[in-house]
């Protein structure tokens, strides 16, 4: 299957079904401002297998958006590498070695200094549960600091557990600007606990009240 321009046409009306979708399935609420343009680095919790359309599909359909995403989490089934390859956005990186995915950080970078969004779920696992909001690894303070990009945190709501008119929800909080420096073990975990307290923060006090019927709750399990 040929990969499409990942900001071209195609992956914008893509992203324009899956929005379309989103809001037939679900309620969608938006605190905060999500940008057009990069270079930024967007944090966020994950939830669930919804987390990463939801942001493509919040943030503005020209935002030249990147997800960084588990190799076998993502593309270990033929219809979800169909999906992703068709909206283009996913730089796949492989959690099982033992070191660095060099090539997922190399493109990482790469996608960054060419202005664009990269999407990080830092605590490198899916939680499946709401307000569980683990450790982040260090690798998010290495890829900042590299890059010198800011780092925009992102909390998603509602998405661990999905049924029809759940509301789901992107809070934004403000970036965090990071100078570009060589970065060093101290730092990159110094950098990636203040980022997961950033995030942290942004978790809402109260969660919208659950209906008593919960219908199609096979969309949890969907993807």
């Amino acid at each position: 299957m040929r990969v499409l321009d990942p900001f071209g046409m195609s992956s914008r009306i893509a992203r324009l079904l899956v929005r379309g979708l989103f809001a037939a399935l679900f309620r969608i609420r938006r605190v905060g401002e999500l940008p057009a343009s990069g270079p930024l680095i967007v944090v966020a919790n994950h939830q669930g297998w919804a987390d990463g359309f939801l942001l493509a599909a919040a943030f503005p359909l020209a935002a030249p958006i990147r997800l960084l995403g588990d190799r076998e989490g993502t593309m270990g089934v033929w219809w979800h590498r169909a999906i992703l390859r068709l909206i283009g956005l996913v730089i796949p990186i492989d959690r099982r070695s033992a070191g660095a995915d060099r090539g997922a950080i190399a493109a990482t970078l790469a996608a960054l200094s060419r202005g664009e969004i990269v999407v990080v779920f830092a605590e490198g696992r899916v939680s499946r549960a709401e307000s569980a909001l683990g450790p982040f690894a260090r690798g998010v303070g290495y890829l900042a600091l590299r890059s010198g990009a800011p780092v925009l945190p992102v909390w998603l709501s509602g998405t661990a557990e999905l049924y029809l008119r759940r509301e789901v929800t992107t809070i934004a909080g403000r970036p965090r600007f990071v100078p570009r420096v060589s970065p060093t073990k101290e730092a990159t975990q110094t950098l990636a606990r203040a980022l997961h307290d950033d995030l942290a923060r942004l978790e809402p006090l109260e969660h919208a009240r659950e209906p008593a019927r919960k219908r199609m709750r096979w969309l949890t399990n969907l993807f």
